[in-house]
C-alpha cells in the first residue's frame, strides 16, 4: 500500500495555527527554563583578626564585634540561595591579613566584605567608616559602587554613615601615620615619588573590596545601640539590603524560625 503524503500550503489555516502553537510551546519552554535558573554570587567575608588577636580593645574587642557581623550576615545570606558565603577564615581562628588577601585571590569571589571595628582616642567619635581601595586601583569603581548603597543603607537608620580614604603614611624611623578622609573631601597630596599606600588588604588583593570599621569601639552609644543580638541582625538586614541594590536584584524576606514553626506538624 502506497502512503499517501499530506502537504500543507502557508496560506492554510491549520499551518498557521500549528506554527502558532509551536511558536508558543518553544517560548514557553525557554521562559521555564529562565526563571528555574539560579544567579550565584560569590561574597567573602572577612572577620578582621580573631582568635588570640584581638585588634583594638576598648570598651569589648574590636575582633568580637568583627566575628558577630559576620556570623549574622552569614547566616542571613544562608537563607538566600542565590548567594554563595565564603569567609577568609573559620569562626574563632586567627588570620594575619596577608593570608586573607591569599584567600581572597585563591576563592576569586566577586565583592569582598571586611569587618573592623573604630578606634578613637576621643570616645566622642562615633558612626560607621566605609572604605574602598585608592582611585584608580583596579576593582574600585566596584567596590565605589557597594560602598555607595552600605552607606544609604546605614544611613537610613539616622546612623552617621559616611565613605572614605584611609592613607598610610611613612614617617622617619621607618613608623606610619595614618590620614582618613572623606570620599567627598579634598584628598591629601603625595610627592611625585610617593605612592599612596592604603588597608593592606586591599593593596594585596585586585577583587572589588569594601573595608567597613562598623562602629567605635570606644564609643560607648555605639556600643549600646549595636552590640546585641538585635543591633546584629538589624547590621546583617542593612548589607542584605546594600547587596541587593548593589545587584538590583529584589529583596527576600525570611521567617525568623521559632520553637513552634519549626515542629514537625502531626
Amino acid at each position: 500500500m502506497k502512503q499517501r503524503k499530506l502537504k500543507y500550503s502557508l496560506n492554510d489555516p491549520m499551518v498557521a495555527v500549528l506554527c502558532g502553537l509551536l511558536l508558543f510551546l518553544t517560548t514557553g519552554c525557554l521562559f521555564a527554563g529562565s526563571s528555574d535558573s539560579r544567579m550565584e554570587f560569590r561574597i567573602e567575608l572577612d572577620a578582621a583578626f580573631g582568635g588570640a588577636n584581638k585588634g583594638f580593645t576598648g570598651f569589648i574587642a574590636e575582633s568580637d564585634i568583627n566575628e558577630k557581623t559576620v556570623n549574622a550576615l552569614e547566616e542571613l545570606l544562608s537563607k538566600d540561595e542565590r548567594f554563595v558565603v565564603l569567609r577568609t577564615h573559620p569562626a574563632g581562628s586567627e588570620a594575619a591579613v596577608l593570608d586573607s588577601a591569599a584567600k581572597i585571590n585563591e576563592d576569586q569571589p566577586e565583592l569582598v566584605l571586611s569587618i573592623h571595628g573604630g578606634w578613637d582616642p576621643d570616645e566622642k567619635v562615633s558612626g560607621t567608616r566605609v572604605y574602598t581601595n585608592l582611585e584608580g586601583r583596579k576593582g574600585e569603581k566596584e567596590a565605589k559602587k557597594f560602598a555607595d548603597e552600605i552607606v544609604a543603607s546605614f544611613s537610613a537608620e539616622d546612623w552617621n554613615a559616611t565613605e572614605n580614604y584611609l592613607y598610610y603614611r611613612e614617617q622617619a624611623g621607618g613608623t606610619y601615620s595614618i590620614e582618613v578622609t572623606e570620599a567627598s573631601a579634598e584628598q591629601p597630596e603625595f610627592a611625585e615619588d610617593e605612592i599612596p599606600v592604603t588597608w593592606t588588604l586591599l593593596e594585596n588583593t585586585e577583587i572589588p573590596a569594601v573595608v567597613v570599621e562598623q562602629f567605635f569601639i570606644s564609643n560607648k552609644t555605639d556600643i549600646g545601640r549595636w552590640d546585641n543580638p538585635e543591633g546584629y541582625q538589624l547590621i546583617a538586614e542593612k548589607y542584605y539590603s546594600a547587596l541587593c541594590r548593589y545587584l538590583s536584584i529584589e529583596e527576600k524576606t525570611f521567617e525568623e524560625e521559632t520553637e513552634e514553626n519549626t515542629q514537625t506538624q502531626p
